[in-house]
């Protein structure tokens, strides 16, 4: 028997845990095989390849981004082949799973399905998490036990996947469940946390200097909800000998003094990669939630993480119940001023299974029924104020996490050009929409100008320079006019005197241009090389009386 185990991942850099856990625990007296696709793959081909490899069965792994196009998917591959035996499991089909029975499938895998899965296969009786219309199993979600997972090949190190290792992400679990209950998260459906041995994590953590890798991203929901155990995975890594960075999902205000000693004091922080949830700072939206968070804390801790290098993506979601437009206006402002390398502004999505979904009507919430259930409206947020965050998502992305302009904004804030990041995000989205066309670099540094148009010209051009020459590995396109700087030839003169450089090396690969340092309009140079790395960036003052060179 041929079976096919299937996913469409987001993106090809992506790839499909769930996958190859089925893999590891397949039945050995079935042919089976991977197939991934993404989510810019034509439906029409991805069936076509997949019944090229004449499978008997295809086992389909079902997230939320991937639902609709699977739909699509299952018709297609019933069309072309009528016997075809289809079996869905995943996140998006393990609560409220009705409507995917209407689909030509055998049954929904609710649930964990290393065993599952292949009991379905085989056609065994009283399966857990089993449902089709003809049965549906008493024990709604299937769980295995995570000693036994351990005693099969590890899913990490697959021979299929050695080749480009280099170029996906590897995605490692150390648990499953969460402790937490957050009434919007399908992670709280499963309390129960449980915990794969250190010993098995050691063996397989050890092994990444066998494959090239350069991300691991750890897939636990909470990655310190055992203080003592997520402590002695951070030592861990850094007894290992790679150039590998991992990231982990973190409470950031339960971190606790072992481990916040460990981070500041012992850690390389260049390794570290933290998710943090923020959600919000609405105290009344957060017990709503059921989330419980100590904000004074929590704003501490990003920050001080913050300053020591780390970085870390915090999120917060709109449409949260009690959370007006004030008051999500006022979560993204104190969320900035942690100073966090990237903001994720979310919108609330009523996932299946969820309590915060099934108490919609009785909260106000209005969502789109088709996948990702997107928030649309709210008792206390109107259509057009989600509009607005719409706008002001698609600015922090373009802005501020792209890296293109989170100085230049950072400093306007700082000295009093803008009074709310937020407003100035909402700001920008709009500009951005009625911009409608597809943006190049120097759109978003003129349109930034443009929205503090009001301000002194000459000084917002400096800041915003900062920040655009660093965009660049070879001499830019100029974006602004000179503002009466020494000439060029006169400073590539002073730096040859001053600091030893090479004179004909300076007059082919450095810029000059205005930009603000130490609260002042200033003179930088960007000193560019051949082999386009990242440039040396040295300030002068327009007297050239001083020369710093810009640490890195």
């Amino acid at each position: 028997m041929k079976v096919l185990l299937c996913a469409f991942n987001a993106k090809y850099i992506h790839k499909a845990l769930s996958l190859r856990w089925l893999f590891v625990a397949r039945d050995l007296s079935m042919d089976t095989e991977i197939v991934e696709f993404t989510l810019k793959d034509d439906v029409q081909q991805c069936a076509i390849k997949t019944l090229e490899k004449n499978p008997d069965v295809v086992a389909i792994s079902t997230y939320i981004w991937s639902s609709e196009i699977i739909k699509k998917y299952i018709l297609i591959l019933k069309q072309l082949n009528p016997d075809l035996r289809i079996f869905v499991g995943g996140p998006e089909v393990s609560y409220e799973y009705e409507e995917w029975l209407n689909l030509p499938i055998e049954a929904v895998l609710r649930g964990e399905g290393e065993k599952s899965l292949w009991q379905a296969i085989r056609k065994e009786q009283d399966i857990d998490g089993y449902a089709s219309k003809e049965v549906v199993s008493d024990i709604e979600y299937a769980k295995v036990d995570l000693s036994w997972l351990e005693t099969l090949e590890s899913p990490y190190f697959l021979e299929f996947d050695l080749k480009d290792s280099a170029h996906r992400y590897f995605y490692f679990e150390t648990s499953r469940g969460c402790p937490y209950r957050c009434s919007y998260c399908l992670s709280s459906l499963d309390d129960e946390v449980r915990f794969f041995s250190k010993e098995y994590i050691e063996t397989q953590l050890t092994r990444l200097k066998e494959v090239p890798v350069k991300q691991v991203k750890f897939l636990d929901r909470t990655f310190n909800a055992n203080p003592k155990f997520s402590l002695w995975i951070a030592q861990l890594i850094e007894r290992l000998d790679l150039n590998t960075t991992f990231q982990f999902e973190i409470v950031a205000d339960r971190l606790n003094d072992q481990m916040m000693h460990f981070l500041l004091h012992d850690a390389n922080k260049s390794r570290y990669r933290f998710e943090a949830g923020v959600q919000s700072f609405n105290e009344k939206t957060l017990k709503a939630v059921g989330r419980i968070q100590n904000n004074k804390k929590l704003k501490e801790v990003l920050h001080l993480l913050s300053k020591e290098g780390y970085i870390i993506h915090a999120d917060l979601i709109a449409g949260l119940p009690f959370e007006d437009y004030a008051s999500f206006k006022d979560s993204y402002d104190q969320l900035f001023q942690t100073e966090v390398t990237e903001i994720q502004l979310g919108i609330l999505k009523l996932l299946k299974g969820t309590s915060i979904r099934q108490d919609a009507k009785e909260t106000g919430l209005i969502a789109d029924f088709k996948p990702p259930y997107d928030v649309i409206q709210t008792a206390w947020l109107t259509k057009d104020e989600m509009i607005k965050i719409h706008g002001a998502y698609h600015a922090t992305e373009k802005l501020l996490n792209s890296g293109r302009l989170n100085h230049s904004i950072r400093t306007f804030v700082s000295i009093g050009m803008i009074d709310s990041a937020f407003d100035f995000m909402v700001q920008c989205g709009q500009c951005m929409q009625q911009m409608n066309r597809p943006m190049q670099l120097t759109d978003y540094y003129l349109m930034v100008k443009e929205c503090l148009s009001h301000h002194d010209e000459k000084l917002v051009e400096a800041v915003l320079l900062n920040d655009y020459m660093m965009q660049f590995k070879q001499r830019p396109p100029k974006i602004f006019q000179l503002q009466n700087l020494p000439a060029r030839k006169e400073l590539i003169h002073f730096l040859s005197e001053e600091m030893g450089f090479d004179e004909d090396m300076l007059s082919h690969y450095t810029s000059c241009c205005a930009g603000y340092y130490q609260g002042e309009i200033a003179v930088q140079m960007l000193v560019y090389n051949a082999q386009h790395q990242k440039p040396k960036r040295i300030w002068i003052t327009q007297n050239k009386d001083v020369i710093e060179e810009e640490s890195k």
